[in-house]
C-alpha cells in the first residue's frame, strides 16, 4: 500500500529539515503556516530517552530523523529507523552520524507492510506518517502488531478537524497526492482501540495532534 507523494523528499525537504530540527522555528512555522501548535510533538519524544538497555525502538516513518534528537549516544537500545523514501533515510543517516548514534539501523519499508515479526518493539514512534497513507487504520494495525504487549505507541498526525487554514492546505495537498486520509479524533480513537491500544490519549482533539497509548497485555 503506497504512501502519498512525499514532498519532504524533494527540494522542499532541505527547508523542512532546517526548521523541523529547530523546535523554536518549527513552532513559528506551525503557527504561521498551519495555525497549529507543534510543541507537544517535541515533548512526546521524551519517551525515547526513557527506554532502558536492551529495548527496541521502531521509528516509522523516520523521515529525516527528527526523533533522533531524543536518543543518547550511550543509550544501549536497538533503534530501527524505517522509511519508504531512500532520500529520507539518507538524511536520517546523516543526522545519526552527526550525533554519533551508532545504535541506529535503517530499513526501507512501507509503514503498512512492515518487515518485522510480531511483538518486536518496546516503543513504536510514528511522527507525521498516518496522514500520509490512504488507509491509516491498516497502518495503525501494522504498527501495533510490531509492539510487544505493554509496549507504547507514540506519534503525531494532522486530523481533518482543525483551523480553516489547515483544512485548506490539507485539501490542496490531497488533490496533489501529498496527503492521504486525515481522519477525525473519533476515527483515530477507533483505529487505536481496534488495534489493541488501551485507553489511547489524543491531545488536542483537533488540528495537529499527538497520540499515545500502550498495547493491551491480554
Amino acid at each position: 500500500m503506497a504512501e502519498s507523494v512525499n514532498v519532504c523528499a524533494g527540494p522542499f525537504g532541505a527547508v523542512y529539515d532546517f526548521y523541523i530540527e529547530r523546535e523554536w522555528l518549527s513552532r513559528i512555522v506551525g503557527r504561521a503556516v498551519w495555525g497549529v501548535d507543534v510543541s507537544p510533538m517535541y515533548a512526546s519524544m521524551d519517551s525515547v530517552g526513557r527506554m532502558g538497555n536492551g529495548t527496541t525502538i521502531l521509528d516509522v516513518p523516520c523521515g529525516g530523523g527528527v526523533a533522533l534528537r531524543a536518543l543518547h549516544a550511550d543509550q544501549h537500545v536497538r533503534y530501527i529507523a524505517v522509511d519508504l523514501s531512500e532520500e529520507m533515510l539518507a538524511r536520517a543517516r546523516r543526522r545519526a552520524d552527526g550525533r554519533s548514534l551508532t545504535q541506529v539501523e535503517f530499513v526501507s519499508a512501507d509503514m503498512c507492510v512492515l518487515p518485522f515479526a510480531d511483538a518486536t518493539a518496546d516503543l513504536c514512534l510514528s511522527y507525521s506518517g498516518l496522514h500520509a497513507v490512504a488507509d491509516p487504520d491498516a497502518a495503525v494495525s501494522e504498527l501495533v502488531r510490531c509492539l510487544k504487549p505493554g509496549g507504547e505507541l507514540v506519534g503525531s498526525m494532522f486530523l481533518s478537524e482543525g483551523p480553516r487554514r489547515q483544512r485548506f492546505l490539507i485539501g490542496r495537498g490531497q488533490r496533489r497526492g501529498e496527503f492521504g486520509m486525515c481522519g477525525t479524533s473519533t476515527d483515530l480513537r477507533c483505529w487505536l482501540a481496534k488495534a489493541g491500544i488501551t485507553k489511547p490519549i489524543i491531545e488536542p482533539e483537533a488540528g495537529f495532534i499527538v497520540f499515545r497509548g500502550h498495547k493491551n497485555t491480554a
